[in-house]
């Protein structure tokens, strides 16, 4: 866009030029020549004050002082006023333009200079006229790149930030405030529908979180009441209870690949995507925060030949390392670094924390309680429904590492 704006912005400033040319090069050849007649006539003035007193006395011009009021090259004819030739200075021109002045007695006093001189100076102020032409339009082009960089740059961040909106990742940090209102509107417009979609998302997943246990705990006690019968004396009791026992392990066989259809609304966004990439770009969202706290938040990778790709959502995967930054900011301490490996990810920081409690609290809780809570139950939870795994690797210093599944696996 800002190439386009940038070369659009010359071409128009070079049509302008070429209509303005021919009548700015009339004007400009007729100042000219206006301003080489003032100048012969002022030196025919001069001539004629000077030698007034020979021309009112009928006196023989001094040929010598009548060349020194003359520029080399020009010529000076005085005349009678029946036309007769009194005095003559200078070359013969043949390709001339002059000036006449009206003498003492009547006398004719002619000026002349070759159209060379109109020709030269015309050249002259048009070379002038031509570079101002190019550095008005340098000019031109510079404020266009100027302009079109102050609204290009927040029109990509917002391309970018809606294709990772798009992508299901709801935490992607939108550009601040441009000052252009079309362009801060959008940002507002799309600001709201990234919270409305991720509300909604939230309390989709609540729902099927709390719908899955409501249900397998009714089907749990359905089932242990139905093993109790299938244990029953009656031959007719057992047989309906086992009955109705294989009617229940479809019914939950059913319900689980619902669930897995419901997961599988956003697993149908898995793609081939490379790690470093995701990570490098939630790098750069957390990066002011880390400042702020004047910690570094540093990346890299561990070289394995060609870059390596895993079969993920992306805005699963962005909004895991957003909780896990999150989380080494808020409760871990020192400098923290993001490492890409093969399909590992992995978050480190300079603390230390207590495993089983890490274990038992947030990545290895079965409470019904917490299946929709937030922080690292909430990643480890992202992560296997992207068939991935989130796991402590590493308590002093405290480690997390995402492995997710390679590309060329599916």
């Amino acid at each position: 866009m800002r190439k386009r704006l940038v070369r659009n912005t010359i071409l128009v400033s070079v049509m302008v030029l070429v209509v303005l040319a021919t009548p700015v090069i009339l004007l400009l050849q007729r100042a000219t020549e206006d301003e080489l007649r003032d100048r012969l006539a002022a030196q025919a003035t001069s001539i004629s004050s000077t030698l007034a007193e020979p021309l009112l006395n009928n006196q023989p011009i001094d040929q010598a002082r009548l060349a020194d009021l003359l520029l080399e090259g020009d010529r000076a004819e005085i005349r009678a006023r029946n036309g007769d030739l009194i005095a003559a200075v200078g070359p013969i021109i043949n390709d001339s333009i002059h000036a006449t002045v009206t003498g003492p007695a009547d006398t004719l006093i002619d000026v002349s200079t070759t159209r060379a001189n109109v020709r030269r100076r015309f050249n002259g102020q048009l070379s002038l006229l031509g570079v101002l032409a190019a550095g008005g339009v340098l000019l031109a082009a510079v404020l266009a790149s100027i302009f079109g960089a102050r609204v290009s740059r927040p029109l990509e961040q917002l391309s970018s930030s809606a294709a990772r909106l798009g992508a299901g990742d709801f935490s992607a940090a939108l550009p601040p405030m441009s000052g252009i209102r079309e362009i801060d509107d959008i940002r507002t417009s799309l600001e709201s529908s990234a919270l409305r979609l991720d509300q909604t998302l939230n309390s989709e997943r609540s729902f099927i979180a709390d719908a899955s246990h409501q249900l397998r705990t009714g089907l749990t006690g359905i089932s242990l009441q139905l093993e109790l019968l299938a244990s029953h004396t009656d031959p007719a009791v057992r047989t309906d209870a086992l009955h109705a026992l294989e009617q229940t392990d479809r019914l939950t066989a059913t319900l689980d690949e619902l669930l897995d259809l419901a997961r599988g609304g956003r697993g149908r966004l898995r793609v081939p995507v490379a790690l470093d990439h995701i990570a490098q770009q939630h790098r750069v969202d957390w990066m002011p925060r880390y400042q702020q706290q004047r910690r570094l938040l540093t990346f890299s990778t561990v070289a394995s030949g060609q870059q390596a790709l895993v079969l993920a959502t992306p805005g699963f995967v962005g909004q895991i390392i957003d909780l896990l930054l999150d989380n080494a900011l808020r409760h871990g301490s020192g400098d923290v670094s993001i490492t890409v490996s093969g399909r590992q990810l992995h978050v480190n920081d300079r603390g230390a924390v207590n495993a089983d409690h890490i274990a038992t609290k947030f990545l290895g809780s079965d409470d019904p309680a917490s299946l929709h809570g937030r922080g690292l139950a909430l990643a480890r939870r992202l992560a296997q429904a992207d068939g991935g795994r989130l796991e402590l690797t590493s308590a002093a210093p405290t480690t997390f590492t995402l492995t997710l599944q390679a590309a060329h696996e599916s």
